[in-house]
């Protein structure tokens, strides 16, 4: 199937109507469609004040810019607007609603259930993580409802024009998002192909896009700023113990959030000095030596800021149900903010951060890159590699230390 050629700003109302009341028979909510309207009336309005023209993306990106630039630095507003073009693209492309409405998700249709499911937890004893797992269902249901939307009630009735459909919805997105989603394609293609859900395999017709990850330097922290922003908590308050606690835990082991969060009172040995753990994102098991300034500031804050409560998490919140806590980027953000530090508009800033400045001054300090890999808990050596591209002098050192 080709796509559609692209329609003139003349006709985006017509496209629009249409748009708007498959969406109403998907069952998106009021509020959703109310907002999403707004932007389809602003689009309308700019349509009616520039030359007719195509609706492509030199068209779009005008409108964003002219409509929405004053406001980029509002990352809703700006997400809203680009997922309303997005929408509208879409369906002028292919003709179906590519979003969701958040209750229908992870409701897989029938003709879908049994595959899918059996894939997936195929792709679990793979070994995958936990985010990971929660990824790859995201995109199957995405990819389930691209197919229903396309006339194969059954993933049986997938042809191959409606996979080059995908590949073609697919173009806009980044090289990650693609690689990943034609690499999820092209294995259960294969799969329904061998446990008989489709008579042929369809996973050679899908290419191979290179997913060359690493290619941004990490986001880090001078260790000038790494003591400011530990040194802005108020310490004389329980939350202020707890958060200080934390980054602490970021700063000097390297540790990453979601395995901060998930830290329970069993992990930590007070005899040894050591924290051990399986890692949330690698699986693997991890051993770490506690120290003392870590190991003191969890102390205060169980001793004088942890609210009474049974929960097994070292981290709680501290209002009732005192649940486990996981508010470590606005707290980052807050704390940037008191201790004077920029924003770069070009990184992304969060609680990784720490990880990538501990590991940098580790390798500026002379450690070989194997210690500094076990540290950080890798799986593989060359996640830690990446950090060999920030300081060319140190490349030439470790190129001598470390063999690789």
């Amino acid at each position: 199937m080709e796509v559609k050629k692209t329609v003139s700003t003349a006709e985006l109302l017509p496209s629009i109507s249409a748009l708007k009341i498959e969406m109403q028979k998907k069952g998106y909510s009021p509020q959703t469609l109310r907002g999403l309207e707004n932007v389809w009336d602003t689009l309308l309005r700019y349509a009616s004040t520039v030359p007719e023209t195509l609706f492509d993306e030199n068209f779009r990106g005008g409108f964003l810019q002219a409509e929405y630039g004053f406001r980029m630095d509002l990352e809703y507003t700006m997400y809203r607007a680009s997922r309303a073009l997005e929408l509208l693209k879409n369906y002028i492309d292919f003709g179906i609603v590519t979003g969701i409405p958040k209750k229908q998700r992870q409701e897989f249709a029938e003709g879908y259930h049994s595959l899918i499911t059996a894939f997936a937890d195929g792709e679990a004893r793979r070994g995958l993580a936990e985010n990971s797992m929660k990824s790859l269902w995201s995109r199957l249901y995405r990819l389930h409802i691209f197919f229903l939307d396309k006339g194969a009630d059954t993933f049986s009735m997938v042809t191959r024009d409606m996979i080059n459909d995908f590949i073609k919805y697919l173009a806009p997105y980044s090289t990650t998002y693609v690689s990943e989603n034609l690499r999820m394609l092209r294995r259960l293609c294969l799969y329904a192909y061998q446990n008989g859900h489709h008579a042929e395999d369809l996973s050679g017709c899908i290419p191979v896009v290179k997913n060359i990850r690493q290619q941004r330097l990490p986001a880090v922290f001078t260790e000038d700023e790494t003591e400011k922003i530990l040194s802005s908590f108020d310490r004389e308050n329980p939350m202020g113990k707890r958060n200080y606690a934390i980054f602490l835990l970021a700063a000097r082991m390297g540790l990453r959030s979601c395995d901060i969060k998930a830290l329970e009172f069993s992990f930590i040995n007070w005899t040894e000095k050591t924290i051990s753990f399986e890692q949330k994102k690698t699986k693997k098991y991890l051993t770490l030596p506690l120290p003392d300034d870590v190991g003191w500031a969890i102390i205060d804050y169980l001793k004088n800021g942890r609210p009474i409560s049974d929960s097994k998490y070292v981290f709680i919140q501290h209002k009732p149900p005192y649940g486990q806590y996981t508010d470590l980027r606005n707290v980052l953000v807050k704390q940037m903010r008191k201790a004077g530090i920029e924003t770069p508009s070009d990184k992304r800033i969060g609680m990784h951060c720490f990880r990538h400045s501990l590991a940098t001054a580790m390798l500026e300090n002379g450690v070989p890159l194997p210690v500094i890999s076990q540290t950080l808990g890798h799986a593989d050596i060359a996640s830690t590699e990446v950090y060999l591209r920030i300081n060319i002098s140190q490349l030439r050192l470790c190129a001598l230390e470390v063999e690789l």
